[in-house]
């Protein structure tokens, strides 16, 4: 995966399409899925495919074989561990948490 800097990643999420960002809140409509969890997931697939689109990405693992990540499990993971930590993410423009 590419290394982007912070206003890198700000810049490509920004200019993920509007599409890719309502076809991933429609297609996971039950898990009210936020503007920037779309544009973050989009920005991890672009780094890694130079695309935004896609739900799944498998990642190379030392001995051979891939570990695969897919959308959801990504979003619900980092959900939790948010707030397992009292943190609340600012809504898209803005970037940082606030406490819960």
């Amino acid at each position: 995966m590419k290394q982007h800097t912070g206003e890198e990643i700000r810049a490509i999420m920004a200019d993920m399409p509007a599409e890719a960002i309502e076809s991933l809140k429609t297609a996971y409509a039950e898990h009210q899925i936020t503007e920037h969890e779309a544009r973050w997931w989009g920005y991890l697939m672009f780094a890694r495919t130079g695309a935004y689109e896609g739900t799944e990405y498998a990642i190379p693992v030392m001995g051979g074989g891939q570990a695969r990540q897919g959308f959801l499990s990504y979003v619900l993971d980092d959900r939790e561990g948010n707030r397992r930590h009292g943190l609340i993410r600012r809504p898209w423009p803005e970037s940082g948490f606030d406490r819960a």
